[in-house]
């Protein structure tokens, strides 16, 4: 099945069935609203996805928090490992792991940014 993906600032990972690597889809490095121009060209990918393959896209905030026990942010490269061990995981159980994970991560530390993951199985 092919598919057509524009994004903007935050990019598209894939984890294709029985992989062990996401595939990073890049973003236009750009917002959609605020001070962008209405002529403003967004890439266009396309994509050829297959049955079991997932797909994700978020805001940066899960990356972005900040951990309780030594002020360190979580980062985007734990984020893709944390994505990569749940692949066993259904999608309701791989929605509760990121829930428990961020929350254990942030050990009581205030979030301060939106989070939002968002996952599809084919």
């Amino acid at each position: 099945m092919r598919k057509t993906c524009a994004g903007a600032n935050r990019p598209l990972w894939i984890i294709r069935k029985g992989k062990k690597k996401v595939e990073e889809i890049k973003a236009t490095k750009t917002a959609i609203g605020g001070f962008t121009e209405d002529s403003q060209h967004f890439d266009s990918h396309e994509i050829k996805l297959q049955q079991g393959d997932t797909f994700y896209l978020s805001t940066d905030g899960y990356a972005d928090t900040f951990s309780g026990k030594d002020g360190k942010k979580l980062m985007t490269k734990r984020f893709k490992e944390v994505l990569l061990s749940i692949q066993g995981k259904s999608m309701v159980e791989q929605k509760k792991h990121l829930d428990d994970f961020v929350e254990k991560w942030k050990a009581g530390t205030e979030q301060i940014d939106d989070i939002l993951v968002i996952g599809v199985r084919l």
